[in-house]
């Protein structure tokens, strides 16, 4: 409203705008100064009338408000802002890439492409639900933070959760595109794949324009986007085949979640009964506020079940279903604390009270149905918590070395422990039917029992004798033995329950890995520090690991694929720890406040899985370890068996390289990891012939690990080789070397079994040296190498020439002998240097290479001989073989250098060829001096510095 300025009268005007989650009354103010009355014209007075005005008219408008109304955004929400839009961006650019597949090349039908395929899918399925579990769960985690006050909201935790989400749907794209492309075989499974990914990116950005600060969005709004991530979501998971299988589990979320909020309904109805009878109008207001707050937090309660609820099986998402019941938990605290300031009605208080605790009583059945979903269930077997307790008391005995009382006190724990074992095997074979199984379990009692009584008898000496030191090293080794017989007589239990943690574990860890790795590459300060070599190295391992956990869950009863597991949990400590560190320290070098944040949750929570991985393995790999020989004979049969089958695919011309596998850098694979299994191999032997069986397992195992990196790379070649006789002759070499390292593996558990046998130490090393011939042949049959062969070959025919007493007479005269030395001296020097480059370029560079050397050879050869005068033959021709010797280790070192570029005696490889380069140049510089005699001089004294 206007003022009218003559007479100095104010009309007032009311304004009621909105507040984010305010509870209050609405309040009258004007919106203009009062009038003032001022000195008349001068002119003489005005006339004026006197009366009342009308009464005040109230008009009330509903309807969007401008922008101009609104509040100023605060920092923290300016800078939320920010984090949005970018995130926005994001989502839009994922929207995009979901629009076509990957585009794969053609391949090959032979088991190892198969194997390829499947591995491919199960790290896709693995990825991608990882990232949905991070998606699902930072949902849930804005719902929660968003539910207070705007001044109570923490902001950049807030940008943290939509970083999360966004980067995360950022890289399932990707993963969506390249599993569609390898589900296209099956019916429209592909095309239904991306339409569930383009709907969840949709919902994404839905939910991102409803917590906008600016945009003031209901908070309806906000509970509705986040359902339809969720929903989203499980169709997604669905279309890919990795849905949550207990269907009736998800029902009995869902109506525990509204039975949560079905009681707090009636809890606030409850409430506003004392509202109604509450005489202060202050304290009426604060339960009316309490209970509208424990009604909002219930239906956020809902909203979340129906967020988490299709990857309730995540770790991360159980966390956040456990915070929207806490805050569930306090809001019914707050609610009961207002109604009891407000009224002093016993029985109204007692209804409340009531209703209180029936709300109580469902958020613990919601959360205890979470817990024991994340528990897995039922206990494994009957023996689960015994063996517990046996395996973290002798823990804690070894650990109080030294501490007698204490030895003592755990010792009294493992007894009664091992007892309640012992009966509980006892009644089990009594009720056993098959006579055998009866028999193994009171076998395997009476062993637990006798190392109880050990370990009975060595806690009394400790506790007689408590300075002893003796006698607390007896007792430590009672309990070992304790724990060996407990492994011996549940093992089963004990393998399948180790191995289920290490399953969590993984998939603890997973959703942060994946977080990480998208920080990396989209916060440019952090490539200062080893960060991104790190994330490099831990994505390296991660498909090992996702193969090692599709087995086992596969195979749960197979000890063969939960070993697998094991192995590739320790393959991943260390790189995981060291991203760790770096992730660490390159915290306090992000500027965006939410990214920070992001990755110091990350490391601090990656760090803590670590930890429980790595005591998982070392408790799995207890267990289980034995088999490591057994599981490492199995797996080089399984690549015996893939490389007989793509020969067969050579055979028929259908063997196809996989997707980045090229000719180049599968022949460096198998050039530098025959120099792998060659340095494991020897380990295998030393550790065999001293009798240990651990250090020969994980010998045994490292072996079968880089012959199966020596597999892959020689199938890789074969497929990438044109000529199908080169092909067949790589697979073919390769086959040989599985079957000698088969033996090998197999010799070396029987000299475990008979330790000190001269014989068995005999076939062992007979084998070995089998083994290395053949990975020598196999490392031959690389395109380039037959080459440098048949260069060396000749090289050797040429030098025959100096084998005889009297060479023949020269048919030139002295003048044309030294042009031709000039000449073939220049050709050599520029062929050594075309040597040593092609050492480092392809195969083909290095074929033509070295048999231009071995031509230019054989004419600089011709050219020393033709210019020798008979009284100085016995010099020239020492000095010539000289060259020839120096010629062979040039293309050897080449020959070595180009299958492993990375070799720590590169350098050297390359200064042998610079000596040859100089050697050369020093033929050419003398032929030009026109002095026979200095010439000759010239080339012994490089051959000299060559043969050093």
């Amino acid at each position: 409203n206007r003022s009218l300025a003559k007479w100095g009268i104010i009309f007032p005007s009311t304004i009621l705008q909105q507040q984010f989650n305010r509870v209050g009354r609405v309040e009258h103010g004007s919106v203009a100064l009062p009038g003032i009355i001022r000195s008349g014209s001068i002119g003489g007075p005005d006339t004026f009338n006197v009366g009342t005005m009308p009464s005040a008219q109230q008009q009330i408008t509903t309807g969007q408000m401008h922008r101009g109304h609104m509040p100023p955004l605060s920092l923290a929400q300016q800078a939320l802002m920010g984090t949005i839009n970018s995130s926005m961006q994001a989502v839009q650019q994922a929207q995009a890439d979901l629009g076509h597949v990957d585009n794969l090349p053609p391949l090959g039908h032979d088991l190892a492409s198969r194997v390829w395929v499947q591995n491919k899918v199960d790290e896709s399925k693995h990825e991608i639900h990882s990232q949905v579990d991070a998606i699902t769960a930072g949902t849930a985690s804005v719902v929660n933070l968003t539910a207070g006050e705007p001044t109570e909201t923490d902001y950049t935790a807030v940008g943290c959760a939509i970083t999360t989400i966004s980067s995360n749907l950022t890289e399932m794209s990707k993963g969506v595109k390249l599993l569609a492309a390898l589900m296209d075989d099956e019916v429209g499974s592909g095309h239904k794949l991306m339409g569930a990914a383009r709907m969840l990116a949709g919902a994404v950005s839905d939910l991102l324009r409803s917590v906008e600060p600016a945009a003031a969005e209901p908070r309806q709004t906000v509970l509705t986007a986040a359902g339809s991530i969720g929903q989203a979501s499980g169709d997604l998971l669905r279309h890919m085949g990795e849905g949550e299988t207990d269907e009736k589990f998800q029902d009995t979320l869902m109506n525990l979640a509204k039975a949560v909020a079905n009681a707090a309904a009636m809890l606030v109805l409850k409430a506003k009964n004392v509202a109604q009878v509450a005489e202060d109008t202050i304290l009426q207001n604060r339960v009316i506020a309490a209970a509208t707050q424990c009604a909002l937090s219930t239906s956020q309660l809902v909203a979340c079940t129906k967020v988490v609820s299709p990857t309730i099986s995540s770790p991360v998402c159980q966390e956040q279903l456990v915070e929207a019941g806490k805050l569930v938990d306090r809001s019914v605290e707050t609610c009961v604390k207002a109604c009891r300031s407000a009224s002093d009605d016993g029985e109204l208080l007692k209804q409340v009270g009531a209703a209180a605790g029936v709300v109580s009583q469902a958020l613990s059945d919601l959360l205890q149905h979470v817990r024991h979903y994340a528990s897995c269930g039922e206990p494994i077997g009957r023996y689960d918590q015994a063996t517990d307790t046996i395996m973290n008391v002798t823990e804690n005995i070894f650990t109080s070395m030294g501490d007698a009382g204490e030895m003592v006190r755990q010792a009294r724990v493992l007894a009664q422990a091992t007892s309640d074992l012992v009966n509980a095997m006892r009644s089990d074979a009594e009720a056993e039917v098959d006579v055998d199984n009866s028999k193994k379990l009171l076998a395997a009692a009476k062993l637990l029992a006798d190392a109880t009584a050990r370990m009975v008898e060595a806690a009394k000496g400790a506790a007689a004798y408590p300075e002893n030191e003796d006698q607390q090293q007896r007792l430590r080794e009672a309990a070992e033995g304790l724990r060996v017989a407990t492994n011996a007589a549940a093992q089963n239990a004990i393998k399948k329950k180790l191995v289920n943690r290490l399953e969590v574990s993984h998939r603890s860890q997973h959703a942060l890995i994946f977080v990480l790795f998208d920080l990396d590459q989209n916060t440019t300060l952090l490539l200062e520090f080893p960060l991104q070599q790190r994330c490099h190295a831990v994505a390296d391992s991660i498909p090992q690991l996702v193969q090692g956990m599709r087995s086992s869950q596969a195979q749960p009863e197979e000890l063969g694929a939960q070993l697998v597991l094991i192995m590739a949990s320790q393959s991943f400590l260390q790189p995981g720890s060291k991203m760790v560190t770096s992730a660490k320290s390159a915290v306090p070098t992000v500027a965006d406040q939410a990214a920070a944040m992001q990755l110091g949750q990350c490391a601090k929570n990656l760090a803590t899985c670590l930890a429980e991985l790595r005591t998982a393995t070392q408790k799995a790999h207890e267990a289980c370890g034995p088999l490591e020989i057994d599981s490492a004979l199995k797996t080089v049969q399984t690549l015996k068996s893939e490389l007989q089958d793509a020969k067969m695919s050579v055979i028929d011309g259908q063997l196809k390289p996989l997707p980045g596998e090229t000719l180049e850098r599968c022949a460096q694979d198998l050039g530098s990891t025959s120099k792998a299994v060659g340095s494991s191999m020897a380990q295998l032997l030393t550790c065999a012939a001293q009798g240990n069986e651990h250090y020969t397992g994980v010998a045994a195992r490292e072996t079968a690990q880089a012959l199966r990196t020596l597999a892959q790379a020689a199938r890789g070649v074969a497929a990438s080789t044109k000529e199908p006789q080169a092909a067949a002759a790589m697979l073919d070499s390769a086959q040989c070397v599985m079957e000698g390292s088969a033996m090998l593996i197999h010799e070396a558990h029987q000299a475990l079994v008979h330790p000190g046998d001269a014989e068995s130490q005999q076939r062992l090393a007979q084998v070995a040296k089998a083994v290395s011939h053949s990975l020598n042949n196999c490392v031959n049959c690389l395109p380039g190498q037959k080459d440098v062969d048949m260069a060396l070959r000749s090289i050797g025919e040429a030098s025959k020439k100096l084998l005889v007493d009297i060479l023949p007479p020269c048919s030139k005269t002295f003048q044309e002998a030294q042009t031709d030395l000039n000449h073939t001296a220049a050709e050599l020097n520029h062929s050594a240097g075309e040597v040593v480059h092609s050492s480092r370029g392809t195969s083909s560079q290095l074929a033509a290479a070295s048999g231009k050397f071995s031509q230019d050879f054989d004419e600089f050869l011709d050219a020393g001989i033709e210019g020798t005068h008979k009284e100085d033959q016995i010099q020239v021709i020492g000095n010539l073989k000289n060259i020839s010797m120096a010629s062979s280790k040039l293309l050897l070192a080449a020959k070595s250098l180009s299958v492993d570029p990375g070799a720590a005696n590169a350098k050297n490889l390359l200064a042998v060829g610079s000596k040859m380069e100089a050697l050369a140049r020093a033929c050419l510089c003398s032929a030009r001096l026109n002095t026979k005699l200095k010439t000759i001089s010239s080339l012994a004294v490089c051959c000299v510095s060559l043969s050093q």
